[in-house]
């Protein structure tokens, strides 16, 4: 499916009207983009270095895991309608921006990596363990596993973010 018409109708629109004739206001829209995609990054990182046993070890998983949670929700959200905002200035030129697909796509895999694998394995590990009778959960996460989940996250999270810093390049 070819996505330039959407393109075409955002780099037209009012939004893309004002996002270039107010420079100020679009620095302040990118700075709460920006600070939104340091706060997912770092909420990621939260949770993938205490899955590593990295950081805050006496914390238990479930916790550190749930409550950033909250706070990805709220970067993602801001991230997404900042950079409609911050696009529609430039529209044209990310539609044949190779690494701006990139990261869509890097973004697309971290969602669904995050939600479909990451997260369930988090809470089945926390779950994991010994049962009240004594006998090992049949569904128990192995450490190794917990790790390699951990450390695939960490490498779609910097590629997503290297391939948008490369926007800026590009």
């Amino acid at each position: 499916m070819d996505l330039l018409f959407i393109f075409e109708w955002l780099d037209t629109s009012m939004l893309a009207d004002f996002s270039k004739s107010y420079a100020g206001l679009f620095a302040i829209v990118q700075t709460f983009h920006i600070a939104s995609m340091v706060m997912l990054v770092g909420m990621i990182l939260l949770g993938d270095l205490r899955m590593l046993n990295v950081l805050l070890r006496e914390v238990p998983s479930q916790k550190v895991i749930d409550n950033t949670g909250k706070w990805i929700k709220i970067a993602l959200v801001t991230i997404v309608l900042s950079g409609v905002y911050e696009a529609s200035a430039i529209a044209m030129k990310l539609y044949f921006n190779t690494f701006y697909w990139a990261k869509m796509a890097g973004l697309a895999m971290g969602l669904a990596y995050m939600y479909l694998i990451r997260n369930p394995i988090y809470r089945r590990a926390e779950l994991s363990g010994l049962e009240p009778g004594g006998a090992i959960a049949a569904e128990a996460v192995q450490p190794w596993v917990v790790k390699m989940v951990a450390v695939t996250s960490l490498v779609i999270w910097f590629t997503v973010s290297a391939s948008g810093r490369w926007i800026g390049f590009s």
